[in-house]
């Protein structure tokens, strides 16, 4: 993730096309768990950010 900003994160693309490559063989709950611990080691909370918050997004973002 780089930056956050109104109410959105912005993560970088190379982030988003790996999980998306990544969901074509898993399910998405595998999926989930995948981002669940990437969020876990390589972001850092904010203010009023939680892990839930961010991993609701990236997954938002793999599967637009």
């Amino acid at each position: 993730m780089s930056w956050k900003g109104e109410d959105k994160y912005h993560w970088n693309e190379d982030t988003i096309e790996h999980f998306m490559t990544e969901s074509n063989f898993h399910s998405k709950e595998v999926i989930r768990e995948f981002v669940a611990d990437f969020v876990y080691v390589n972001c850092q909370l904010e203010e009023e950010d939680t892990e839930e918050k961010l991993v609701n997004d990236l997954m938002s973002k793999i599967y637009e």
